[in-house]
């Protein structure tokens, strides 16, 4: 029995190859956006971080570089884990293992040390969401205590070409964040609470049309990001925000707008395929881990 063990010792050392970790503070932006790359090789959704857009991006999810790590194997770069934190709650922002590295053990034994670390500075929650088709991904997640809070759904939308219903002025982020800490929808996901958006900058704008406010992200980019919509309480169920979404339809003709699974899938679902938005095949599920 003794020998066997030894030999399962064995084989388990073989199977589960050493990585080298760093936090991400001991890392340039370029070092840690190359790892993410890594990690996220032959993904459901193909992503893809220069370091720029690592930086804008993770920056206003609120990163820890002290809890976050980039993983190396043999010198190369491996993938990564990004933490973020908001009072006593901590949120896999990501976490991705190089296609070759997968499938042996590496992601649990990574997880397992970020549930500890979190335990340990005093956290009462881990968060993280992920995609329902990932169902190795769900597996792991459900293992290590995790359990589904609700189901996050994204839109597409391909609008024909639409008159301007108002004029369309912009404003700062800042004022978007503003109001929707007085405004938005309480017990939000992490991408839409009101602190995310009080870190926007440029290339996300923010726009009014009357009584409606509007994110949205690169005016460059292929397809054009939806990040948030709001209309103050007192003035909702009055065709304000219908509104805005043919206002900025106008104000970018022929192009193809998405909103991010980020939505929990029961809010206000009538109100996209009103406009003719179409729900997206992906979905994830919001999980969260009591400590």
């Amino acid at each position: 029995m003794a020998f066997q063990s030894a030999g399962r010792e064995i084989i388990r050392a073989v199977e589960t190859p050493a990585l080298a970790a760093r936090p991400v503070a001991e890392c340039t932006s370029e070092e840690v956006a190359t790892a993410v790359n890594r990690g996220f090789e032959g993904y459901f959704v193909p992503l893809v971080f220069t370091a720029q857009a690592y930086e804008r991006r993770f920056r206003g999810e609120h990163l820890d570089p002290y809890a976050s790590r980039v993983y190396s194997h043999d010198g190369s770069p491996a993938g990564a884990l990004l933490i973020a934190r908001r009072g006593w709650t901590s949120r896999v922002a990501a976490m991705g293992i190089a296609p070759e590295l997968r499938g042996r053990g590496m992601g649990r034994r990574i997880l397992e040390e970020a549930i500890a670390e979190a335990r340990a500075r005093g956290d009462r929650a881990m968060l993280l969401e992920v995609l329902v088709q990932n169902a190795p991904a769900v597996a792991l997640y459900t293992g290590l205590g995790f359990r589904t809070r609700r189901r996050l759904a994204g839109y597409r939308w391909d609008p024909v070409e639409i008159e301007p219903t108002g004029p369309l002025d912009e404003i700062d982020p800042k004022d978007f964040a503003r109001l929707a800490v007085r405004e938005g929808e309480p017990d939000l996901p992490w991408t839409l609470q009101p602190e995310t958006f009080a870190a926007a900058t440029s290339p996300i704008r923010a726009w009014r049309l009357g009584e409606a406010r509007a994110l949205t992200g690169d005016p460059t980019a292929e397809k054009l990001a939806l990040h948030a919509l709001l209309v103050p309480r007192a003035h909702r169920r009055q065709g304000w925000g219908t509104r805005m979404l043919h206002a900025l339809a106008a104000a970018h003709p022929g192009r193809t707008w998405w909103l991010s699974p980020s939505l929990p899938e029961d809010l206000a679902p009538e109100f996209f395929s009103g406009p003719g938005w179409e729900k997206l095949g992906l979905e994830q599920f919001e999980m969260r881990l009591e400590m």
